[in-house]
């Protein structure tokens, strides 16, 4: 998808939703330094190292932790099959909540996925469908975005609204209370089910050079339903901001 494709490739900091526009011809490799804090209780706020990887020929892409094959690509729209890492993550020694401490851990993941993206002369509307391949929550995730790029010489900034759908199974692994958890650890017992998560995100790069580059963007997430009703969570609004730098070849 030549013409979509063509704009600025964006890593997904928080995992439950991002935006892929990415680079068509040149290969460009790049890193940065990304911070989030966690929806969790008494969990700190996270640094983190951000790859960029944007490769694209057309048939077969590697956009920074995706990877995948076209079904359909031209200067309108584009439908794809691929894989993209899930890094959300709970770790019970990194809470300072003496109740949270007695949780098992939540791993991050793998998704099989199917993405559609098409051009309008009114901005980039997206969506995408994944599952968990790696038998961790075996959770399906249901993304839709719009974005609107715009840019001005070397600058390039694209401003997304977007909304997640989580099911059960997602949710319940991340973020409910087994009984063995709850007896062992004081909190109540919690079945999370699905859950929608409206999202905001902005994105930018700007050309030093013909090949070099900086880029950056910030990530507003907002929990809702199960997912901020449970015991595990205090923040219902989850910020991620990145930057970093790439060379196109």
């Amino acid at each position: 998808m030549k013409n979509l494709r063509c704009i600025i490739s964006v890593l997904s900091i928080f995992p439950l939703g991002y935006t892929q526009i990415a680079s068509a011809d040149p290969t460009s490799l790049g890193i940065g330094l990304g911070w989030s804090n966690s929806p969790y209780k008494s969990y700190s706020s996270s640094y983190y190292p951000v790859p960029h990887i944007d490769y694209d020929n057309g048939s077969f892409f590697i956009d920074d932790l995706s990877a995948g094959i076209y079904a359909i690509n031209d200067d309108s729209q584009s439908l794809s099959f691929g894989a993209r890492y899930l890094a959300n993550e709970f770790k019970p020694h990194d809470s300072d909540n003496h109740k949270l401490k007695q949780l098992d851990s939540r791993h991050s993941t793998v998704l099989a996925e199917i993405d559609y993206a098409i051009n309008t002369n009114w901005g980039i509307f997206s969506g995408s469908i994944g599952a968990d391949v790696l038998d961790k929550s075996n959770g399906i995730l249901v993304n839709t975005g719009y974005t609107v790029p715009y840019i001005q010489g070397n600058f390039i900034v694209a401003p997304t609204i977007g909304i997640n759908w989580a099911n059960s199974k997602h949710n319940d692994y991340y973020y409910g209370i087994s009984h063995k958890e709850s007896s062992r650890s004081g909190l109540h017992y919690f079945n999370a089910e699905s859950s929608f998560t409206p999202y905001f995100e902005i994105n930018a790069q700007y050309f030093v050079t013909d090949n070099i580059a900086t880029f950056g963007g910030v990530h507003i997430d907002k929990l809702t339903g199960d997912a901020a009703d449970s015991p595990m969570v205090d923040d219902t609004t989850i910020t991620s901001i990145y930057m970093g730098v790439s060379y196109k070849f």
